[in-house]
């Protein structure tokens, strides 16, 4: 069946690795992004924030999601050959997290227009015809200034925005107010909208309301299906395939040692809500090896065999 909107894996610090990028993608994510790196890190050759940029050939089309404050430091991280190769830039102007704050970087920018406004510029001259997009919050503290903060984004260059309808005092609580999502939408740039979606009605709603897409991002972990629900697509999960092929795609680019620790939260995520799955999730938490996470997994599979499967 056709799909009329964008359905988005939004960029999430510590969770959207390129593995978990394929796994959303299997399910219907038509773009995903990057988890953030600094842009300043990544002119200064730092080995770890270039590693995060490690793609699968076929995680396409997907963006690279850069955080900074200075504009040309900015414009040169995009020229670099590990961010040239993505399909398109994001540019993130809503990370509430205090040290990305206090840097002046993420949300801080939504107290500097001008100065955001002279980022998203010198990045997209820098990529040329790539597309640029800007992840935004209502505002700190009130959502006052969003649809000016929109059209700042349309004038300096930004080909969509997508809009996390929270402030930054609110983080990840409460939720989402998309009241202004039809006045921001009536700027003429392109919206997707972002904030407590997890069902196609929800995102059929918000389509009517103006956007041309949804982005979701915490509603994903542990369910990547999410994006198939979305799409009014049919869907078989396998939970325990899923882990499997997350770890094991994982382990082309990392020691084991360093997938045993980043399994461990997403094996929560995948476990969460089913009966008996956090004392699993929670004997994973002290795991030493790969395979001290995995072999309760297959346990808990083998014991609940109707927990392994979701289908929709």
């Amino acid at each position: 069946m056709s799909v009329e909107f964008a359905t988005v894996l939004a960029p999430m610090a510590g969770y959207t690795d390129f593995a978990f990028r394929a796994i959303c993608r299997d399910y219907g994510a038509s773009l995903t992004v990057t988890e953030m790196v600094s842009s300043k890190a990544l002119v200064m050759g730092n080995g770890l924030s270039r590693l995060m940029l490690y793609r699968d050939s076929v995680d396409k089309p997907c963006f690279c999601q850069i955080f900074g404050h200075e504009p040309d430091v900015m414009a040169a991280s995009v020229r670099l050959d590990e961010v040239a190769s993505y399909e398109g830039v994001d540019i993130n102007m809503g990370c509430p997290v205090r040290k990305i704050v206090n840097s002046g970087d993420g949300s801080a920018l939504l107290e500097d227009p001008r100065l955001a406004a002279r980022c998203i510029s010198a990045v997209k001259r820098a990529i040329g015809d790539k597309p640029l997009s800007v992840k935004f919050r209502l505002g700190v503290s009130d959502s006052g200034g969003a649809v000016d903060f929109a059209k700042m984004c349309a004038d300096s260059g930004a080909d969509f925005v997508t809009v996390h309808f929270r402030t930054r005092k609110q983080m990840y609580s409460g939720v989402a107010d998309y009241s202004l999502l039809p006045q921001i939408a009536a700027t003429g740039i392109p919206v997707i909208a972002n904030g407590d979606i997890t069902t196609r009605e929800q995102a059929l709603e918000l389509i009517n309301m103006g956007a041309k897409g949804v982005a979701v991002g915490r509603g994903a972990l542990g369910k990547p299906y999410v994006f198939a629900e979305l799409r009014g697509e049919h869907y078989r999960f396998d939970v325990m395939a899923a882990i499997e092929r997350h770890a094991e795609l994982l382990l082309k680019v990392f020691s084991e040692r360093v997938v045993a620790n980043e399994m461990k939260k997403h094996v929560a995520a995948y476990l969460k809500g089913r009966r008996n799955g956090k004392l699993v999730a929670t004997e994973a938490m002290s795991a030493h090896s790969l395979e001290q996470i995995l072999t309760p997994c297959r346990n808990f599979f083998a014991l609940y065999p109707d927990f392994r499967s979701v289908q929709g």
